[in-house]
């Protein structure tokens, strides 16, 4: 099947190849997330498999149609259907759309009359180019169907062909476009209509007009641009032997979100400047509701994605041990403390082989919901092995190798691996590229157990190397995520693992919950109380004495 694309509208056109399944909804989930309450949350998928394409409803509640039918079950598509979900329509194109070409070629000032578009809507349009009462009294008809549009909850695809669709009926123009400028202002057509080719028309613009609509805020009429110097070399307009054209800048509060095209050829008389007032003021209306429906559909996408982040936690809390074991002879502490809803930081426990105990701290690079997903993964891993492994190198190589597979080339996790022996003190262990362990003797002395290999997943295949030590009474192990090391102050100064291998011998005789209380104090006074910039988790395994 040739590379088909998915055009949906403020949005950049999606590609189709190969053996794929996209979902469509309002759920941040989906692969394709069109923010727009006429769709359930998961909506609908188009699935292609072996050179063919289908579309199917996923239960929504108003329902998904393909070229105006209803689609009931695996419904077969192709380039050029019309695909609509609740009330949005997407196009199905054999290839992307582009940008709106931009011809060098523009009108010269003397021949193209062009004023700011906010001017132009308090303009007194002389009595001679105004039209008759009667087709008044039809623009003011239009202007107040337009206005009713802004109070319904109908999507902007809908809202622009009716636009549109109202300019050709009042206007009578040969060829009309509506663009939008994209996320990155490119000007891409959302709507198209042509009196002698139905809706199969692609504009282009020449840049003087685009600078003036999009830069300097400027509707511009040109009557006979082919006899324009300039213009007049454009090859869009020789091959359309258009006679008289506009441009209306989609401008509301000073915001420029697009613009409205019309041209027309000899059969009908020029465009007027009553036209273009006329043009802009519902151009003025049309701006009014993108930029209203897409702050409506940003907040309701935030909030959407805000409920989401909000049960994310929940089950990364549930996660996290609600309590650290205390085996025999041992005291264990941890703690977390996200800068966001979702964490990249963990800690925990698993039960090891011959009464063992594993423990892990581990910091996915990158903040939010992503990394907080990758860490449920390594969690899910360390669960699977635990009970079978006695080596902490050989789990590193299991893990690095297993997340390389469920991850992007940018993401990998740094991590400290140890296991327990509670009856003989005895701890092996392995640093994956994470921040140096501090192990503090009850004389005083510091040693800090460095990296071993690199962070997994970062060069999967590549073994670790491990160590042993035993614990003596009254020894204290601190693992920690840079969320604590790197904390600055007000001059950029980190906290640093010194800062915090002071506040452990200042309170080297109290319990691990007064230990954890004063590096919290420690924190809070040296960034002044700012808030958290990462993560910060800490995991603290004493020997009693």
């Amino acid at each position: 099947m040739t590379a088909l694309w998915i055009h949906v509208p403020g949005q950049d056109p999606v590609p189709v190849r190969g053996d794929v399944r996209l979902t469509f909804g309002r759920g941040s989930g989906n692969d394709i997330v069109i923010p727009d309450r006429s769709l359930s949350r998961n909506h609908a998928a188009l699935e292609c498999h072996d050179g063919a394409a289908v579309l199917l409803d996923l239960g929504s509640r108003n329902g998904s149609r393909v070229n105006g039918e209803r689609v009931q079950g695996p419904r077969p598509v192709q380039a050029g259907d019309e695909i609509r979900l609740g009330r949005v329509r997407l196009r199905l194109e054999a290839e992307a759309p582009a940008p709106v070409p931009i011809e060098e070629a523009g009108p010269s000032p003397r021949s193209a009359y062009a004023v700011r578009v906010d001017r132009l809507r308090n303009l007194r349009t002389g009595a001679s180019a105004a039209p008759a009462d009667g087709h008044w009294l039809e623009a003011l008809t239009i202007v107040h169907e337009l206005s009713l549009d802004l109070l319904r909850a109908e999507s902007l695809d809908l809202m622009l062909w009716g636009l549109l669709d109202r300019l050709f009926a009042f206007l009578r123009p040969g060829r009309g476009a509506v663009l939008l400028r994209d996320a990155e202002g490119r000007l891409c057509q959302v709507a198209a209509r042509s009196s002698s080719h139905g809706r199969e028309f692609q504009v282009a613009l020449s840049r003087t007009m685009v600078e003036a609509a999009l830069e300097r805020h400027e509707a511009m009429l040109v009557n006979d641009p082919l006899l324009d110097p300039k213009l007049g070399r454009a090859p869009s307009l020789i091959r359309s032997g258009v006679t008289t054209l506009m441009t209306v800048p989609l401008e509301y509060e000073a915001r420029v979100v697009g613009l409205v095209y019309l041209d027309a050829d000899a059969r009908r008389a020029p465009f007027t400047e009553a036209d273009l007032q006329f043009v802009a003021s519902l151009g003025h209306l049309a701006a009014a509701k993108i930029q209203a429906v897409r702050l409506a559909e940003e907040v309701a996408a935030k909030r959407d994605l805000e409920k989401e982040l909000a049960i994310a936690r929940q089950i990364q809390e549930r996660i996290l041990p609600d309590r650290m074991p205390q085996p025999g002879g041992f005291e264990l502490l941890g703690a977390n403390e996200a800068c966001r809803q979702v964490s990249g930081d963990l800690y925990g426990h698993w039960p090891g082989p011959d009464g063992r105990l594993w423990l892990a701290l581990a910091d996915v690079a990158g903040k939010g919901l992503g990394p907080g997903l990758l860490m449920a993964t390594f969690q899910a891993y360390v669960q699977a092995w635990s009970e079978t492994c006695a080596d902490p190198a050989a789990l590193a190589l299991k893990l690095s190798l297993a997340l390389s597979r469920r991850t992007t080339p940018n993401r990998f996790i740094t991590a400290f691996l140890v296991l327990l022996d509670p009856a003989s003190g005895l701890i092996a262990f392995t640093n994956a590229g994470h921040n140096p362990a501090l192990l503090l003797r009850p004389d005083g002395a510091c040693e800090d157990l460095g990296a071993q290999g690199f962070p997994l997943a970062m060069f999967a295949g590549q073994p670790y190397g491990s160590g042993q030590r035993v614990l003596q009474p009254g020894e204290l192990l601190c693992l920690y995520t840079d969320g604590i090391s790197e904390a600055l102050d007000a001059e950029g100064r980190e906290f640093g693992p010194g800062g915090l291998e002071a506040v452990l011998r200042a309170q080297a005789g109290a319990d691990l919950e007064t230990l954890h209380h004063a590096v919290c104090e420690a924190l809070a006074r040296h960034t002044g109380g700012a808030p958290l910039a990462d993560d910060r988790t800490l995991l603290l395994v004493r020997r009693r004495g």
